[in-house]
């Protein structure tokens, strides 16, 4: 599997988180939107990277957040990679409310942060 290399997918990650922050304050928020999941997915690959894990699909980053709930016996894993998902979702169809954008973005953020956190290699 052909891919950038784990720095670089951290790298990416923390851009992306930047930048949707900077869409969302600008009012653009599906891009924002794309962004915040733009930087758990790169987040979920350096992990998957690291732990020689599968992360070529929508699915595979899925498998990710549950082999990390498993091992970690926490559930917030699967629980904010659902939560990461939905932005994802929303810039296809828009459907997060305005409340349920502010409520969520900063789980996302704390999510990338965590998985991130988990790396041996920066």
């Amino acid at each position: 599997m052909t891919t950038f290399p784990q720095n670089q997918h951290v790298s990416i990650a923390g851009d992306f988180l930047d930048k949707s922050a900077r869409e969302f304050a600008a009012g653009e928020e599906l891009n924002g939107a794309e962004l915040l999941w733009g930087a758990a997915a790169y987040a979920l690959i350096a992990v998957a990277q690291e732990n020689g894990w599968r992360y070529d699909s929508h699915g595979a980053l899925r498998n990710v957040a549950i082999r990390l709930e498993t091992n970690h016996r926490r559930p917030q894993w699967r629980s904010d990679f659902n939560i990461a998902e939905h932005f994802h979702t929303h810039f296809y169809h828009g459907r997060l409310t305005d409340r349920r954008i502010a409520r969520d973005r900063p789980k996302v953020g704390r999510f990338v942060n965590r998985l991130l956190s988990l790396l041996v290699v920066q």
